[in-house]
This record gives structure tokens, C-alpha cells and sequence, in this order.
């Protein structure tokens, strides 16, 4: 059936509600718009289900999280059954960000859920996406779904699944939920219950402080030396872009004595709109704009932002009287550079990980505290799968697109650990007379430059996704016309002992690589650098090289 015959057929179906049907009806004759809607399902990539909001079986709304809901029901009743056994309740934890009819999805998602007899619990408001992966374990439940789109612009919304040991869906999970869903062909095999009946059946409860506190507690035991925010004079300015850390991470830092926070006011409050910032990315410093001004008024140490769903944070540091973003590789280094510095009970069966796109410095750094570096493909849910094998020995883990986690008592990137940590890690330094641009430095003298830098360019909808699919067969087949290279990895076709992957990584030298990759959240073609010298400049140049080099091969 193709992309027109799905719109007909969706257009009739009596099932769909009035203001569903008057959307489908605005796009009657608008033969793009429909093709783009209707020509595949949404899909599940390397972070659950992201979608622009909207009619159609490639978009989200409330039919499309009804069905994954099933799907998912479906897997977790049989996982349920041949796996987990009494070991789990069977209940699902739900939570959503401040997006647009995240509230909405969240019930969807609760009243499915209740029709198949599982009991929902629903966060009474906004909650992050660390807090969803820990209530899952504090809860014991079979699962859990946090309705989020991350840092995407307004428009979008998402739905990202977690098994029971709170971390999402590593691949043979994920391939097994996509049959589940695949299967559930017609929506009247989906199963609803009113949410009044739902609450009389005990199959719906709303929950807020029973998860609140033991998560907040947990956070404060991951402070390593917890006595210097008390008296700390240090001036932080803080944004949750308008997103759900706000409340979290302000009570935290109250609790722990700390008072030289500084709220951007006008970002504080969640809103699905993004009103004060086009896209709420901690990556991009245009998400600083607000927070800008305000840092300077007050001669602040540091800013930090965390994204709507307060897993990944951004940070800008400050030298002299200006400004500067640090970009995720560089948060990690000093973030390990703090943590294992101060720990005095490591040892080589201590790990740390990060991804085969993050940078090898973790290496470096890990091999001089005497521990191990352990990598993964991207997406945090590896690191979790990781950390499930053996939580006793973990110490760290993070990710170049700014997540990093401190404790295994989440599988998920923390925003709020890491917030906390960062004001930590900055009045540690401070009280040594450093900055944390002279910690950077520091770093690198003791074991070379590493550059790191990520281009990305979007490939909207159908011919999109040919397109980048074309510009990966090119370089997976023949990249040696292309550029000269040491040697390569494929990780859709070699053995590398990681599951099999869309991803091709270029080693350039001994020390420097490149990864060409296609986003598992959004239609973009990823392009990853880190090269190393034993000078700034000299390994500047060489990146200048190969990202104009890459610019003209493929983003041109």
C-alpha cells in the first residue's frame, strides 16, 4: 500500500476522532505532505520513537503512542513471563517533559497500559528523564516510558521505552519490541481504558514525593566532597531551557547548603514553546543567549544549562571576563579528571566508559588513574548495559553529545548529577586558585591536545534518508577514492565484539579519527572528528583539513 492509499484509508477510518479527521482532511491535494506523512511508520531509533507531532503513521500523536503502547504492553507481558518471572511487579513507571501534549501522551500511554491490567504509575507533573530511569528500579516495575523529544525544536515530541533495569532497549530488546509493534496492524487491536475506571481498578496512580525524595537523596550521596558547597562562594547561573530540571536541581543544590545559584527567570518555568530560545540544545551555544547576559551582570563563575528533559547539560566557563562553551568531550575530561583524581580506592577493575564517538583522552586519562576505559556503540543505553553486568566496579560514564552519569542507581544520562557535580568540581578548583580552562589545559599538557568537533547536516523526509543512505554506501564501498585514511572500521560488517551498526569510523594516524554516522534521533548525517598532536595548533590545522575535506564530500 502506498503512501496515498495509507492516507485514504486513515482518512475513512472510523475510529479516529473529529479534530484527527479535520487535520487529515486539511491535506487533501498537498501530495508532498502526504507522501512525507505516510510513506514509512515512525520508527524506533537509538533512543525510542522522535517525531514531528501531526496526523499521519510517520508522525506522533496520540493513535501512534496508543499503538507503540501495545506493542510494548505485548513485549513486556511475554518478557515478563519467560524472563523476569516475580522478580518485578507488574507495573510501568510513566513520565513526561514539558513538550507539547507530553501530558496527553503520558496518559495515552497510562490508559493502555491499565486496559491490559498493568498498573501505570504517572508523575503527578513534569519530571526528567534521570528520575523516570530510577523510579523504574525503585519501583520495581517491568518497565518504563518517558514522553520526550529531548533537545528537538518545538514541533516534536517522542516516547522512549525502558526495560526493568531502568535503561532503554539495548538492539535484540529493541528489534523484539519493533515485532511486537510491527504486529499490531489495526488500531482496534489496541486496548483503552477510561481513565476514571482505570483509577477505581487501582491500575492508575499518580505519584510525586515517593519517588522525589529517595531520587534527590541519591543525587546529594554523589557528591564527592559535599562540605565545599556549603560555604561556597562561587556564583552559578543556571537554565533548564524552559524544560523540566528547574524545580529538581534547585531543590538539590538548596539541600545541599548551596546558595550561589542564579536562575534565568525567564527560562525557569516549563514550556513546550521554547519562547526565549529556537532550539533548547545545551549542545549549541545559542542556547546560552538568555543565560548570557545574565552571567555577566553578576560576575558568574560558571553557567550551566540542562535541555528539556534534563539528561545532558552544557556548560560555559569563564576566562577572564568572557565567555567560553566547552564542548561535551571537554566536560567529560574534566569531569573524569575530577572524579578520578579524587577517588583513592580504584583499581584496575574500576572502569569508565564512553562511545566509540567520544574521545580516546578518556583513554589516556583512565590508563594514568589505573583504570579500565570500556566502549560502546553511542547511545546511553550501552553504557547502561554496561553498568548492569557490573555496577559494584562503575565510576563513570559519558558521552561526547554531553550525557554523563556518576551512579548506577540510573541508566540513563543525569543532568541533575551532573549539574551537581560541575559546581562541585568548580569550587574544588577555584579553592586551588584554577579555573577550569587552566584544569583543561593542564589535561592536555599531561597527555596531548585532543580537538574534537561533530558536524551534522539534516536530510528531511523520504529523499532524505535515501540520500544519506547513498553517502554511506559511497564510503563504506569506496572511501579510498575519496580521502587517504590509516585504516577503517566498519561496524555494519566487521566483527568488532559490539552489535552490528550503521557506522564507519576512518583512523587517520595513530591518534585521530573520523566517524561517519546517521543520527538514530533525527534525519541528520553525523560527522565525528578527534585528532591529537602534542600541539594545539598543529592539531587545529589537521581538523581544519579533514572538515573541509568532509564539507566538500558530503555537506556540500
Amino acid at each position: 500500500m502506498n503512501a496515498h492509499e495509507k492516507y485514504l484509508e486513515w482518512l475513512n477510518n472510523p475510529l479516529f476522532d473529529d479534530a484527527f479527521k479535520a487535520e487529515l482532511e486539511s491535506i487533501k491535494g498537498q501530495d508532498a505532505e502526504i507522501e512525507d506523512r505516510f510513506y514509512k511508520d515512525l520508527e524506533f531509533g537509538t533512543a525510542g520513537m522522535r517525531g514531528i507531532i501531526g496526523a499521519g503513521r510517520n508522525r506522533i500523536n496520540g493513535y501512534v503512542v496508543r499503538k507503540a503502547t501495545q506493542g510494548f504492553v505485548n513485549f513486556l507481558l511475554e518478557r515478563k513471563t519467560t524472563v523476569l518471572g516475580d522478580t518485578v511487579n507488574q507495573a510501568v513507571v510513566i513520565a513526561y517533559d514539558s513538550r507539547r501534549l507530553s501530558n496527553e501522551f503520558a496518559m495515552e500511554t497510562a490508559r493502555v497500559m491499565a486496559a491490559n491490567g498493568i498498573l501505570a504509575y504517572v508523575f503527578e507533573d513534569v519530571r526528567t528523564t534521570p528520575e523516570l530511569s530510577f523510579a523504574v528500579r525503585e519501583l520495581k516495575c517491568m518497565g518504563g516510558v518517558m514522553i520526550t523529544a529531548s533537545h528537538n525544536p518545538p514541533e516534536y515530541n517522542g516516547y522512549k521505552v525502558y526495560d526493568e533495569t531502568g535503561c532503554q532497549l539495548v538492539p535484540h530488546l529493541a528489534d523484539a519490541l519493533v515485532e511486537h509493534v510491527e504486529r499490531i496492524t489495526d488500531f482496534t487491536m489496541v486496548k483503552i481504558m477510561d481513565r476514571k475506571d482505570a483509577a477505581q481498578a487501582k491500575l492508575l496512580k499518580i505519584i510525586s514525593e515517593e519517588v522525589d525524595l529517595p531520587y534527590v537523596e541519591m543525587v546529594k550521596r554523589v557528591s564527592i566532597r559535599p562540605e565545599l558547597l556549603k560555604d561556597s562562594e562561587l556564583k552559578v547561573v543556571y537554565t533548564p531551557l524552559h524544560g523540566t530540571g528547574g524545580h529538581t536541581i534547585s531543590r538539590v543544590l538548596k539541600e545541599m547548603s548551596f546558595s550561589g545559584l542564579i536562575p534565568v527567570e525567564e527560562q525557569m518555568e516549563p514550556d513546550g514553546e521554547f519562547p526565549t530560545c529556537n532550539q533548547p540544545n545545551p549542545e549549541s551555544v545559542e542556547a546560552f543567549e538568555v543565560a548570557l547576559p545574565v552571567a555577566e551582570k553578576f560576575g558568574a563563575d560558571l553557567i550551566v544549562a540542562t535541555d528539556p528533559d534534563c539528561d545532558r547539560i552544557g556548560m560555559m566557563i569563564k576566562e577572564g571576563t568572557r565567555y567560553k562553551a566547552l564542548n561535551g568531550n571537554q566536560i567529560g575530561s574534566l569531569f573524569l579528571e575530577y572524579v578520578l583524581s579524587a577517588r583513592k580506592d580504584l583499581t584496575e577493575k574500576h572502569y569508565v566508559v564512553n562511545t566509540i564517538v567520544s574521545s580516546d583522552l578518556a583513554k589516556a586519562q583512565a590508563d594514568y588513574y589505573g583504570v579500565t576505559l570500556k566502549k560502546t556503540l553511542t547511545g546511553f543505553k550501552f553504557i547502561g548495559e554496561q553498568i548492569e553486568m557490573d555496577d559494584h566496579h562503575f565510576v563513570m560514564g559519558y558521552e561526547e553529545s554531553y550525557g554523563y552519569l556518576f551512579a548506577p542507581h540510573v541508566r540513563d544520562k543525569d543532568a541533575v548529577m551532573g549539574t551537581l557535580l560541575a559546581i562541585e568540581m568548580a569550587e574544588y578548583y577555584k579553592q586551588k586558585g584554577l579555573s577550569l580552562s587552566e584544569v583543561l589545559d593542564s589535561i592536555f599538557k599531561r597527555h596531548g591536545y585532543y580537538v574534537d568537533e561533530t558536524l551534522s547536516k539534516s536530510f528531511e523526509g523520504k529523499e532524505g534518508g535515501e540520500m544519506m543512505k547513498r553517502i554511506m554506501t559511497r564510503f563504506r564501498e569506496d572511501s579510498a577514492s575519496i580521502f587517504n585514511y590509516a585504516s577503517k572500521i566498519d561496524y555494519k560488517e566487521d566483527e568488532t565484539g559490539l552489535p552490528k551498526s550503521d557506522v564507519i569510523k576512518f583512523y587517520l594516524d595513530d591518534y585521530s579519527w573520523m566517524v561517519l554516522r546517521p543520527s538514530g534521533t533525527e534525519p541528520k548525517l553525523k560527522i565525528y572528528f578527534s585528532i591529537c598532536d602534542s600541539d594545539y595548533d598543529k592539531a587545529k590545522q589537521k581538523l581544519d583539513y579533514y572538515k573541509t575535506l568532509m564539507i566538500d564530500k558530503v555537506l556540500s
